[in-house]
């Protein structure tokens, strides 16, 4: 007696036969599939963080301080210290508007012109940086001068 299989059951066999031999590399290659899907979700999320932002000025130059009002604190101190030595009048000091990471300063003295004029010099070529944003020096009546202007520095 001879067996005939139907052909049904033959392809079914077949069908086994080469999913058995092909399952260790469907493994391996759902595998590598979990392995690159998860390395692009860790790109992705590193894309989509926002970037940090650079640094305002090279290391040292900038303000050592933790925010912008203790910036503020520092340019006044800064101001006072060179007004006494120069023998010039700091008459007004006041906060100014300015970006993130920087700290302003609009300030307002006077006294005689070489005395304000070596104060405004002396400020920008100090350490840590600070600049004039703008100024004016105009001569006031009692003789001598007045500089209005604002002081920033970088303090991230």
């Amino acid at each position: 007696m001879t067996w005939k299989l139907p052909p049904i059951a033959v392809g079914g066999i077949a069908g086994l036969v080469a999913a058995l031999l092909l399952a260790p590399a469907a493994g391996t290659a759902l595998g590598d599939l979990a392995k690159a899907r998860a390395e692009r979700a860790r790109i992705a999320a590193l894309a989509a963080r926002p970037a940090a932002p650079p640094p305002l000025l090279a290391p040292g130059l900038g303000l050592n301080v933790a925010d912008a009002a203790a910036g503020r604190a520092a340019i006044l101190a800064r101001v006072h210290a060179l007004a006494r030595s120069g023998g010039v009048l700091v008459e007004e000091a006041s906060v100014a508007p300015v970006p993130a990471g920087v700290a302003a300063l609009r300030i307002r003295v006077s006294g005689a012109e070489k005395a304000v004029v070596v104060l405004a010099d002396a400020l920008e070529r100090g350490r840590p940086l600070m600049r004039m944003r703008s100024w004016r020096i105009e001569p006031i009546p009692e003789g001598g001068v007045r500089l209005i202007g604002e002081v920033v520095a970088a303090w991230q």
